[in-house]
């Protein structure tokens, strides 16, 4: 069986250890694997076709993005299916969905109106984030207008997010399937995995209808918040991140783990009711 991985530009340079060694393991099983880096490659969208029996987008770009995009609409399986890929890659679909969900996240709004901005950045302190997580554009934390000097609201749009005071260190929870791997962001270090934070992250997983996966949290007053979320975690600090990765594809092809092609759909009722259990053929 063919798997091909869409890699980021950078990783030409700087791979991500944990596929590399995942791409080698199931190559030593009898894969046939194989990566490509869209950037890099002349394509005609028109003439792309199916060549492997799963894909796996490691990449964040809009070129790869877009290039999956084809790959699914031709039939291409892929570990995490392409729609559900554009929704998480999208910070403001992507809160949406997981507000609608029921997941504990802050308050968001969005708006290309400095003068509503700076109004809502007057009543509270508020996180401004773009609304793609590449590009090299940073957060930025306003606890007033003068902090939003020089925002370029109307050139990408931003989620605005209630700032949230920390009651303890940030986590980055990782997931492959139902495996979920806790680390601190600051210090590195692998923290345990509570019961909380694991339903937390497989609820998050499951909105989306992915199988790797990794949100970010922030310890609150309230619990913790989930204030990112990263459809193409590079799994650093997962213990044995490369066999268990290498492991899940393997049982995906095989067919143990069921493989998705669209998110599952949300029934939102008053309130932000819950998530309609199963996926769309």
């Amino acid at each position: 069986m063919k798997i091909h991985f869409l890699l980021d530009e950078q990783a030409h340079l700087q791979p991500c250890a944990t596929f590399v060694s995942a791409m080698a393991m199931l190559a030593d099983r009898g894969f046939t694997v194989t990566r490509g880096i869209p950037e890099a490659a002349l394509l005609c969208p028109d003439r792309l076709c199916v060549r492997h029996d799963l894909y796996v987008l490691e990449s964040r770009s809009e070129l790869a993005l877009s290039v999956a995009a084809v790959l699914h609409d031709r039939g291409g399986q892929f570990l995490n299916p392409y729609p559900a890929c554009a929704l998480a890659q999208n910070r403001i679909t992507a809160a949406s969905r997981l507000a609608a969900a029921g997941v504990p996240v802050p308050r968001s709004w969005v708006t290309a109106d400095f003068a509503m901005l700076c109004e809502l950045a007057s009543d509270r302190t508020v996180i401004v984030k773009p609304y793609r997580d590449c590009g090299g554009a940073k957060n930025v934390v306003a606890h007033g207008p003068d902090d939003l000097v020089g925002i370029p609201l109307r050139e990408q749009p931003v989620l605005v997010q209630e700032f949230i005071e920390r009651r303890g260190p940030d986590l980055r929870l990782q997931a492959i399937g139902e495996l979920v791997f806790a680390t601190e962001r600051q210090a590195g270090g692998a923290v345990p995995v509570t019961a909380e934070l694991h339903d937390i992250a497989l609820r998050c997983g499951r909105v989306f209808g992915l199988s790797v996966y990794g949100i970010e949290i922030v310890q609150g007053r309230e619990g913790p918040v989930v204030v990112d979320f990263d459809r193409a975690p590079c799994l650093a600090g997962v213990a044995q991140g490369a066999a268990l990765l290498a492991r899940h594809i393997e049982n995906v092809l095989g067919g143990q783990v069921p493989l998705q092609r669209q998110p599952p759909t949300l029934h939102v009722s008053a309130g932000w009711a819950g998530l309609l259990q199963g996926a769309v053929a």
